[in-house]
């Protein structure tokens, strides 16, 4: 038991083992750091709160947060309380060039670790950091030190001075670091198994989401992000970006007003954005580009909706896509808005374009649904083989199914019993009136079908079957170059 107000934790010191669960009691905290919290893949140690909400909050450190000292195998959870869907509370307000506050910190070679239902607010810089930057020793370098296994879900990450959530690293060329006062250059390391889910990341000051160096086993889905990059710091003011080396399924969020691209994919590996809704933002509503000339990859856009953008809604560029496509997109625009450079190989099949959204048929202004009479419906090619059985609310795919995220109710088959329920539940969207400090109630409603609420049981295609659509891309892409 972890009493209100403590500031360190050391797992090795309190005698914390494996299967262990830790409370932290209900109360007033200025900042926590974990250090040495090490479970087994068998019996991880569950950090919650109990007896209440647990507020983190100080306007003078670089963390509200943190894990360190090789911290492994644990759950950092706010599912303490049934009255609050975020249990957990933290902010880090300090602003500055030296350390601005990050919320909730995963370094210092930190891996197989789950955090969900608990709210970032009003942070310096990133509400999320997972990763470990490279270290003097070598010991973080890629190559000896690989971030494993992560999922985190069910977050409210929201009023950041810099992303919402930071996750690998961006310098995939190499990270200068100062070791003895000497400029060295390190390559800093992949992650594997990587799994951001049902989360709210809203009104932060640079990108919502961004993802590096997740070279494995990436999956980023039904999440909402909204209201980015307020900031207006050039290359900071996408919705979501997945950057190098990151091979990632990118399914079922929606994302929104921002003042550069929605999604954008800039020298990843093989990456699938597919059955997302992507509206109100300034440039493209996804720009890919693999600007090297190494190893080949496939850029595959299915089923998205895309609504009032400012440049193209899919832009693709690089000479080294292979069987690189866009199907069955719903557009508010026309065919010369999903574009490819002539050096990609390039498919683009049965999208639809709509001049307006009511031409496009959409239930209301804000609600991409679909009614009886749109254009897309019934307009797609069946893709259900290759994994899209499933539309942005998790109900089968019609046959022939729609263009665009969704599907209407009418059309949909009775549920395959191959499709198995979703453990993870929906996004969780508080009242706009609701305090984020203040607040220790629910008052909320949860992000799904018809105009933001649910009403439906969600239905999930295992991640097997999900991440296996794109593993058949690159044994595809491997017996072409043999």
């Amino acid at each position: 038991m972890i009493e209100a107000g403590t500031g360190g934790v050391n797992g090795t010191e309190l005698g914390i083992e494996a299967g262990d669960v830790v409370c932290l009691m209900a109360g007033a905290y200025p900042y926590i750091r974990f250090r040495e919290i090490r479970g087994t893949a068998d019996a991880p140690i569950v950090i919650k709160n109990c007896g209440g909400v647990v507020d983190v909050a100080n306007s003078d450190r670089g963390y509200g947060v943190d894990f360190q000292g090789s911290s492994a195998f644990f759950r950092f959870t706010g599912t303490g309380d049934t009255s609050a869907p975020y249990g957990i509370r933290i902010s880090a307000s300090r602003r500055g060039p030296d350390y601005p506050g990050m919320g909730l910190w995963f370094l210092d070679k930190s891996t197989d670790y789950e955090a969900d239902h608990i709210e970032v607010h009003d942070v310096g810089f990133a509400g999320v950091m997972a990763k470990t930057d490279p270290l003097c020793d070598g010991s973080a370098d890629q190559g000896t030190f690989t971030q494993r296994n992560v999922r985190i879900h069910h977050m409210w990450v929201h009023h950041t001075g810099g992303e919402g959530f930071y996750v690998g690293s961006t310098q995939a060329n190499g990270q200068a670091i100062n070791c003895g006062g000497a400029s060295v250059t390190r390559q800093p390391h992949y992650l594997e198994g990587i799994e951001l889910d049902h989360n709210l990341v809203e009104d932060t000051e640079w990108d919502g989401m961004q993802v590096g160096m997740a070279r494995e086993g990436c999956a980023v889905h039904d999440n909402v992000i909204r209201r980015v990059g307020s900031a207006g710091e050039q290359y900071q003011q996408q919705v979501l970006q997945i950057g190098s080396f990151s091979r990632c399924d990118v399914r079922r969020n929606r994302l929104s007003n921002g003042p550069q691209m929605g999604v954008i994919v800039l020298d990843a590996a093989d990456t699938l954005i597919a059955d997302n809704v992507i509206a109100h933002v300034g440039e493209d509503g996804i720009y890919a580009n693999l600007r090297s000339d190494g190893a080949p990859a496939g850029y595959r856009m299915i089923h998205n909706t895309i609504v009032d953008f400012g440049g193209a809604a899919i832009r693709v560029f690089g000479p080294a896509l292979t069987e690189s496509a866009a199907i069955n997109n719903l557009v508010i625009g026309d065919s010369a808005d999903v574009t490819a450079g002539n050096d990609v190989d390039w498919q683009s099949d049965h999208n639809v374009f709509a001049a307006s959204l009511s031409a496009a048929g959409f239930v209301g202004s804000e609600d991409f649904h679909i009614d009886q009479d749109s254009p897309a419906r019934g307009a797609g090619v069946d893709l259900t083989g290759e994994g899209f059985a499933l539309d942005f609310d998790q109900r089968p795919r019609a046959m022939p199914p729609s263009a665009g995220a969704y599907e209407i109710e009418a059309d949909v088959p009775d549920i395959d019993a191959g499709l198995i329920p979703d453990a993870g539940g929906p996004v969780i969207v508080p009242d706009a009136g609701a305090s984020p400090k203040t607040d220790k109630g629910c008052s909320c409603d949860v992000v799904g079908s018809r105009g933001g609420t649910q009403r439906s049981t969600r239905w999930v295609l295992s991640l097997v079957l999900t991440l296996g659509v794109l593993a058949r891309f690159a044994r595809s892409r491997s017996k072409r170059r043999a």
